[in-house]
Order: structure tokens, then sequence, then C-alpha cells
């Protein structure tokens, strides 16, 4: 058995200089990191906003009356209302309660405290 490399008909053999001047891909780099930070501070942004207007939720006494399922349910029915009122409130709430719920265990701290 022979140990060959084979290469396609149509390959272009290029030389150790000649890769010094082949750059492939390094705009396609640049924009998915771009995306990464803004979509990275985006959700930052959600996060911090879905934790404020928790905060300010829970700080209104009526709406903590009741037991878990109850603050919930009537937490649900506000977020349902918001998101009703336009497709950017839709889609800023999902995008922040989704964050909220996804950091759960960090988030509960930061309603709380």
């Amino acid at each position: 058995m022979k140990n060959e490399l084979k290469m396609p008909a149509h390959c272009a053999v290029v030389s150790e200089d000649e890769m010094t001047y082949v750059e492939g891909g390094g705009y396609l780099d640049a924009l998915s990191t771009a995306a990464t930070v803004v979509g990275a501070v985006v959700l930052g942004a959600s996060y911090v906003w879905g934790i404020g207007t928790a905060r300010s939720w829970l700080n209104q006494k009526e709406n903590r009356k009741g037991n878990v399922f109850t603050v919930i349910g009537r937490a649900l029915d506000d977020i349902g209302e918001d998101m009703s009122q336009s497709p950017s409130n839709f889609l800023r709430d999902v995008v922040s309660t989704a964050a909220v719920v996804g950091l759960a265990p960090v988030s509960v701290v930061l309603m709380l405290i």
C-alpha cells in the first residue's frame, strides 16, 4: 500500500511563500465579533431592565399579596398585558424575561436585595 496524497483536478497548489498573502474570512470574523458584542450588550441591557422592572413591581404591596403561585400568576398577567401593547414591547419583554429566568439564581438575589 502506497501513502499518496491525491488532489482534485481543479486544486491549485500554494507554496509556503504564497501563504503569506492569503487571508480568508477576515471580514466575516470581524462582522461576527461585532454581532456578538452587540448581542451581548443588548442581552445585558435587557437583563438589567428586567431586574429593575421586577424589583419595582415587587415593591408595590398589592402585587405581593397571596401565595407564590398567585404572585407569579399576577406577574405573568402583567407581562402579557405589557407585551400586547406593541411588537417592540413584546420583543423586549421576551428577551428580558428569558434572561431573568435563565439566570434565576442570580436574579432572585438581585431582586430581593
